[in-house]
């Protein structure tokens, strides 16, 4: 979720990624390509597509108008039963709801869920009954579990637009997950990351999390400020653990430039390596490449979009030419 003051002074571009499971469309080399779900910096919190057949040059549809009403943070999210799936709001209502896709064209609302499932008052925190902490998911095969993580700032911390009165909400921020199979019962709220030594108390955001090789990866946004860490300071890490729900590792050095985030993750187009997306705020999406999920991350020139905090997925031919078809 972007700072407000971002917002503001943005007014006067792309994730979790892929599905949110492993099991990514087959893309044949020079065929099919990729999908961003995003919103716009004069429109934010509306959900816009912009395609690419290589991830490089990219082309937004439906003449630059929004493709759907959905409301939130758009991350693509690959269901146990082959749909698509994202959480967002339901517009005037302030409801989160679950959204859900076939096709990738149209979009409805599956069901509510409860406000309660991102109450964590007793965990010392309060999510914003806004944008719910820009929630992320991952269904995870083995256990059939999706795991829905958000983040959340201390109780009592308020941001005004000024740069010194809102670091300590932003210093507070932290990551908290839920456990549902069915999206009708969750897991109390948990708070994902514990980490020790100099990121014990790192504040962390925007966390997408991949199952790769037997491995549970998360990329989070480090949201320390300059002067509070040496190196990395609002820029994008990766943490991994043997399990879902944790110990995850101290993470790494940081991946990308600093004032980043909404990063999101797909196979690059030769299926021999990743593509990181990662916004570039409030201004475009960045592009870095590795040949293995911890690197090294090497920066790739991009034509960006417009857009701003959004999720990318790689598609095949069909969907591809459906899409285009669709949104003319």
């Amino acid at each position: 979720m972007k700072h407000l003051f971002y917002c503001v002074i943005s007014i006067l571009l792309f994730v979790g990624c892929n599905g949110c499971s492993s099991n990514e469309k087959d893309v044949e080399s020079g065929n099919g390509g990729y999908l961003l779900a995003h919103m716009t910096t004069f429109d934010y919190g509306a959900m816009y597509y912009s395609v690419s057949q290589d991830g490089i040059s990219w082309t937004t549809l439906n003449s630059g108008k929004k493709v759907s009403d959905y409301r939130g943070h758009p991350d693509f999210c690959l269901g146990k039963d082959g749909r698509y799936y994202m959480i967002g709001i339901q517009g005037g209502t302030w409801q989160p709801v679950l959204w859900a896709t076939k096709s990738m064209i149209t979009w409805g609302i599956e069901k509510q869920i409860p406000q309660s499932v991102f109450n964590v008052d007793e965990l010392g925190h309060k999510t914003e009954l806004i944008w719910y902490g820009a929630p992320k998911m991952f269904y995870d095969e083995d256990s059939g579990q999706y795991i829905i993580t958000w983040h959340a700032a201390k109780d009592g911390l308020t941001t005004n637009g000024n740069e010194e009165h809102d670091k300590p909400y932003w210093r507070s921020i932290r990551t908290f997950y839920v456990l549902t199979s069915d999206f009708v019962t969750f897991t109390e709220p948990q708070r994902l990351f514990n980490f020790t030594g100099i990121h014990e108390n790192m504040p962390t955001m925007d966390a997408i999390i991949r199952k790769v090789d037997g491995k549970y990866y998360s990329f989070i946004k480090d949201e320390r400020w300059p002067g509070d860490v040496s190196e990395g300071y609002k820029a994008i890490r990766i943490t991994k653990s043997e399990n879902l729900t944790g110990p995850y590792e101290n993470p790494g050095q940081a991946i990308t430039d600093t004032w980043r985030e909404a990063q999101t993750l797909a196979r690059n187009p030769r299926d021999n390596g990743w593509y990181l997306f990662v916004e570039r705020y409030p201004i475009e999406y960045t592009l870095y490449e590795a040949s293995q999920i911890e690197g090294p991350w090497v920066k790739k020139n991009i034509a960006s979009p417009d857009a701003r905090h959004g999720s990318v997925v790689r598609i095949d031919e069909t969907t591809y030419q459906a899409l285009l078809k669709a949104f003319k």
